[in-house]
């Protein structure tokens, strides 16, 4: 039986769900700005009347993101609904249908998946609009609203390719004025290109250092490789070409694929991007604890916690898809000695205990850029150039236009191993004509669950939540086929 077939209400009210929905996060000042825990509930509209207090608000929608990243939901939402991973098939019944493509509007997963983004939209909201009455360095406080319209623009990124049309929140709102029509995608995107192109304007091409300064904050080239990115989905390749081709040359890839997400190798040269993770202020990555056999942990002598059984496995067809010799594999999928099962090594920090792992997730990196802007340029020299660097660094020979395949596939096989578990393959398989999304995923369902499935274009978005609906009195539409 389908279950979206059948309607659930929702254990949340409409009114606790605006409640969540409203700001309710205060951070501190650290020696790392990123390292900021909740405190308390602040004024929206009072506390931002000087520059330091800006920059508060803005520390605190980059605390924030560490609930869109690395919640088990969202990866879920990103990961297990691809070709890459599947769910423990005894696992939660609600879980298991984010890889089935059986959720419903009730769903409680994909109503905390949507809650933690709007959290950090709000923040990004309050720092936008009242950045500009703020007094003191009024250089530090434009820069402060840049990084908060690149930190929107990043959540409304992930929102519209999970959602499609979703309500465009852009100023401050409270829970008697929550209730916001549904946008189309097409201007939830322009509202994106917006942002990160102010953002891209107005941000430095790097930090120095030391109070306001800290390295690991958005910089103009943060906000142009997105940019290229958000133009590559909607299809302006030659926009995505204009915003990749600036940010050529200012990183370069790490000589080691491990060293990317090895534990506290923060900010590194390849790194654009990345959301800041800190077991010493108690706020250490939990990822690794629902992805990593508890077997695994303790054989390789971590005191972090694992699993009885990952909650995400890597599919065969992704293991399989590793050409010889390719130096990502052993980085990425291991294979447990107690149990004889791959499971997702990428992140793991064996120094690790109960704060979780000192490993921050790097949302965008140099390798991202010179894909994207491969993809972007079609098939040329140069795209296999930039296809190339990246295949050297795993350890494998260059291809070109003999090399068998059409390009697209050519470029998405590489991006789907040298991202896996990054967060992407789903996203790259939206850029995909859907009826080839959707042949693709009921094949890969059917071999799983050993039974016919049928994928249709309408599962290629997640329901809109339905507390969502029920809080805007109808002016929020649901997807088709929910």
């Amino acid at each position: 039986m389908n279950l979206k077939n059948i309607f659930k209400t929702s254990r949340l009210t409409p009114r606790v769900f605006g409640l969540v929905l409203m700001i309710a996060l205060v951070t501190s000042c650290s020696e790392d700005f990123l390292d900021v825990v909740p405190q308390d509930r602040i004024d929206k509209t009072t506390f931002y009347s000087t520059a330091d207090q800006v920059i508060i608000g803005v520390n605190g929608v980059y605390a924030s993101l560490r609930s869109d990243y690395g919640n088990l939901n969202l990866f879920t939402m990103r990961e297990a609904r691809s070709d890459n991973g599947q769910l423990n098939p005894n696992g939660q019944s609600e879980q298991i249908s984010l890889d089935s493509f059986n959720e419903t509007s009730g769903n409680l997963l994909v109503l905390d998946g949507w809650t933690n983004m709007y959290r950090t939209i709000s923040l990004a909201n309050a720092v936008i609009q009242n950045g500009p009455k703020a007094t003191g360095d009024q250089a530090l406080i434009a820069r402060a609203i840049a990084e908060a319209k690149f930190l929107r623009g990043l959540s409304y990124f992930q929102l519209v390719q999970l959602w499609g049309q979703v309500p465009l929140r852009t100023t401050i709102t409270d829970v008697e004025n929550a209730a916001v029509a549904s946008s189309t995608a097409i201007d939830v995107y322009n509202q994106i290109v917006k942002d990160v192109t102010e953002a891209s304007a107005a941000l430095p091409d790097s930090y120095t250092g030391g109070a306001t300064q800290e390295v690991g904050r958005a910089t103009k080239f943060s906000a142009l490789a997105l940019l290229g990115k958000v133009e590559l989905q909607r299809g302006n390749k030659t926009a995505a070409v204009s915003a990749l081709n600036q940010v050529i040359g200012k990183y370069s890839l790490m000589a080691n694929y491990a060293d990317i997400h090895k534990a506290g190798n923060d900010n590194q040269a390849e790194s654009i991007f990345e959301v800041n993770f800190n077991p010493s202020n108690q706020t250490g990555m939990g990822l690794p604890a629902n992805l990593v056999y508890q077997s695994e942990m303790t054989r390789l002598g971590s005191k972090a916690n694992g699993t009885t059984t990952p909650a995400v496995i890597p599919t065969n067809d992704l293991i399989s898809s590793y050409e010889v010799g390719d130096l990502r594999k052993a980085a990425t999928i291991t294979i447990s000695v107690a149990e004889n099962k791959p499971y997702v090594s990428k992140y793991l920090d064996l120094a690790a205990a109960a704060q979780g792992h000192d490993i921050n997730l790097v949302v965008i990196r140099y390798a991202d850029v010179l894909l994207s802007l491969a993809e972007a340029l079609g098939e040329t020299p140069d795209a296999y150039g930039y296809i190339n660097q990246v295949r050297a660094r795993a350890g494998l020979g260059a291809i070109d236009g003999s090399t068998p395949g059409t390009f697209i596939d050519k470029v998405m096989k590489e991006r789907r191993i040298e991202f896996a578990f990054e967060q992407s393959r789903w996203f790259d398989l939206l850029r995909l004509p859907s009826a080839q999304v959707t042949a693709l995923m009921s094949a890969q369902l059917t071999v799983q669950q050993g039974v016919t499935v049928t994928v249709t274009a309408n599962d290629l978005l997640f329901p809109i939540p339905q507390p969502e609906i029920d809080l805007s009195n109808g002016l929020v539409k649901q997807n088709l086929g929910y």
